[in-house]
């Protein structure tokens, strides 16, 4: 029996999954404009399911507190390493300080303990100049790095729609 607070998951990607089919099948793939809107209204549609997972238990309990973040954030840092839309990005990153910064960031973000000390977004990511599908790479590496590790599809949907929630706030071109 499927829950009433995974219906709004199951039907935006369904209906991702149908778009991105019909187009394919019609020789296209799906836009980078129509995968972020699709993001978009996967994340809004499923909104209050988010939050009253959130209210029952913090998404940082979820993804297994402190050490489990730093390994899934070393396992994306690891992904954008051999991602090649990345190569211009990491060639002189120290992976290591990388993957703790963000660790120290989602731990923040998602309801835990650890104070995130580091750089605004805007400022953290200016430099890049990132992209719509720069972006949607990126993504693809943390939906991957956290399949990777076992999680659920409830966590990887929470974290990939509060990368959604910042997207203005990274991508500059």
């Amino acid at each position: 029996m499927i829950s009433s607070k995974n219906k709004s998951w199951i039907a935006a990607a369904i209906v991702i999954g149908l778009a991105s089919a019909g187009l394919a099948a019609a020789g296209e793939s799906p836009s980078v404009d129509e995968q972020m809107a699709g993001l978009v209204q996967m994340c809004a549609d499923t909104e209050a399911a988010r939050a009253q997972r959130q209210a029952e238990k913090p998404l940082y309990d979820r993804l297994g507190e402190y050490d489990a973040i730093l390994e899934l954030t070393t396992e994306i840092v690891r992904l954008h390493n051999i991602n090649p839309d990345f190569t211009r990005f990491m060639g002189d990153i120290d992976g290591e300080k990388l993957a703790k910064d963000v660790a120290d960031f989602v731990s923040t973000g998602t309801g835990g303990p650890k104070v995130y000390t580091g750089r605004d977004m805007p400022t953290a990511h200016a430099h890049l100049e990132l992209s719509s599908a720069d972006f949607l790479s990126a993504g693809s590496d943390v939906n991957k790095a956290m399949q990777n590790l076992g999680y659920g599809d409830q966590e990887i949907q929470e974290m990939i729609c509060i990368l959604v929630s910042m997207k203005d706030l990274v991508i500059t071109r």
